[in-house]
Formats: C-alpha cells, structure tokens, sequence
C-alpha cells in the first residue's frame, strides 16, 4: 500500500491533483489567515538518510493551531506507514 502511494505521489499528476486540492482549500481561508501563513517560514533540511522539519512560529493563534495539527498528522502517517512495512518506529518528542 505505502508502495502504491510512494508511485501515485511519483507521479506528477496525481501530486499535482492532491496539491491543488490543498490549495483550494486554503483559497477558502479568510485573506488575514493567508498573509498570516505566508509568514511563517519550513525548512527541510535533507540528510543522507532523512530530513529534519522547522516550522517557524507565528503570531496568530489559528495559524498555531494548524501547524500543530499538520505536525500531529503528518507524524502519525508516516509512522504508521513506516510501521505498516514493518519498521520499529521511535517518535521523539
């Protein structure tokens, strides 16, 4: 399954398909809730065998909310994906 993901997400247009969906969706957030995100600032810093997330701090209380969600939801899905081929899982907090 995650095999499947991994090669829809390689593929162009369906990458192109999910993000659009976000981004229609985030059209439908209020302007003040847009410009507050565009302040913040991720870094993805690649590494030999993975990557590190930052997500920079905002000073709106609902951008907080939705980073802490994101973070929260992301981290679930991979560790379940990495879990489900198998691998021991460590989340570090």
């Amino acid at each position: 399954m995650l095999d499947q993901l991994q090669n829809m997400m390689a593929n162009p247009q369906a990458m192109d398909m999910v993000f659009n969906m976000i981004v229609q969706k985030v059209a439908q957030a209020p302007p003040e809730m847009r410009e507050a995100i565009g302040r913040v600032t991720v870094t993805l810093e690649k590494t030999e065998r993975g990557m590190h997330l930052e997500v920079g701090r905002s000073d709106d209380a609902k951008v907080e909310e939705t980073v802490k969600g994101a973070v929260e939801t992301w981290t679930e899905m991979l560790s379940r994906g990495f879990q489900a081929l198998g691998f021991k899982v460590e989340i570090v907090e």
